[in-house]
C-alpha cells in the first residue's frame, strides 16, 4: 500500500468514527429527551445504535462524557447563529432581528429532538457543564438585548423593557423544538420567515403613537402573534 492509499484509508476511517459518533449522540439525545438522563443507560444507547456497551466507550469515556459532547454542542450553535448574523450584519436593526431570529428557528428545528433533550437534562447538568452552557446562553440574551437597544435608539422598536423583550422573543424561537412538526405545513424554513417576522412585529414602533409602550403592550402583541400563527397551523 502506498502512501495515498494509506491516507486515504485514514480519511474513510476518520469520516466512518465522525459518523458513528454523529449516531450516538443523536439516540443518545432521543433516550435522554424521553427518559431523562439518569433514566438511560449507555447500554440504552449502545443497543439503539447497534453496539455493545463496550463499543461505546471507544467512542465516549461514560455518560457524563457523552452528555458534555451534546450540550457543548448545543451551547456553541447560539453563539455561532450570532456570529453568522454579525456577519451579515447591516446598520438596520430590524433586518438584524429578523435575520438572527430566523437563523435561531432553523438552528433549533435542525436540531429539535436535540433541543428537547436539553429542555429535560438542563436542570441536572454537573455544575461546570452547566456554567459553561448558561454563559453560552447570558451571551446569546445580551447580543439580543444589543440589537433591541440598537432599535430603540434609533426609533424602529418600542422603548419596552430590552431584557424582557429579547427574553420572549429568544423563547419564542426556542419553544419551537417543543411543537413543530415536520409533517405538517408550514415547512421548517417558511416557519423561520414567519417567527422573524413576528419578533418584528411585535417590537416595532407606530409611527402614529406616542413612544411610550409598556412591556404588557409587547406581549399581548406576541400573544396576537402567536394566536394566529396557531390557526395557521
Amino acid at each position: 500500500m502506498n502512501a495515498t492509499d494509506g491516507t486515504g484509508s485514514g480519511t474513510v476511517r476518520e469520516r466512518r468514527k465522525a459518523l458513528l459518533e454523529r449516531e450516538i449522540k443523536d439516540k443518545a439525545c432521543t433516550l435522554f429527551a424521553r427518559k431523562g438522563f439518569d433514566g438511560t443507560s449507555l447500554t440504552d444507547i449502545a443497543d439503539a445504535v447497534g453496539l455493545s456497551r463496550a463499543a461505546i466507550y471507544y467512542y465516549f469515556e461514560n455518560k457524563e462524557a457523552l452528555l458534555e459532547a451534546i450540550v457543548t454542542e448545543v451551547s456553541e450553535r447560539p453563539v455561532q447563529t450570532l456570529l453568522a448574523s454579525r456577519d451579515t450584519a447591516t446598520d438596520d436593526p430590524v433586518a438584524e432581528l429578523r435575520q438572527a431570529v430566523r437563523r435561531q428557528v432553523v438552528g433549533t428545528l435542525e436540531r429539535q429532538v436535540l433541543m428537547q433533550m436539553i429542555a429535560v437534562t438542563e436542570a441536572a447538568l454537573p455544575p461546570a457543564l452547566a456554567a459553561r452552557h448558561i454563559a453560552s446562553k447570558r451571551r446569546y440574551l445580551e447580543d439580543c438585548r444589543r440589537i433591541i437597544r440598537d432599535g430603540i435608539r434609533a426609533g424602529v422598536f418600542r422603548p419596552v423593557d430590552d431584557r424582557v423583550a429579547a427574553l420572549a422573543v429568544i423563547g419564542m424561537a426556542a419553544w419551537t423544538a417543543q411543537w413543530y412538526s415536520p409533517d405538517r405545513p408550514p415547512a421548517a424554513a417558511e416557519l423561520a420567515d414567519i417567527i422573524g417576522d413576528m419578533a418584528v412585529r411585535t417590537l416595532e414602533a407606530d409611527r402614529g403613537e406616542a413612544p411610550a409602550a409598556s412591556v404588557e403592550a409587547l406581549l399581548e402583541g406576541m400573544r396576537d402573534q402567536i394566536a394566529r400563527l396557531e390557526r395557521m397551523l
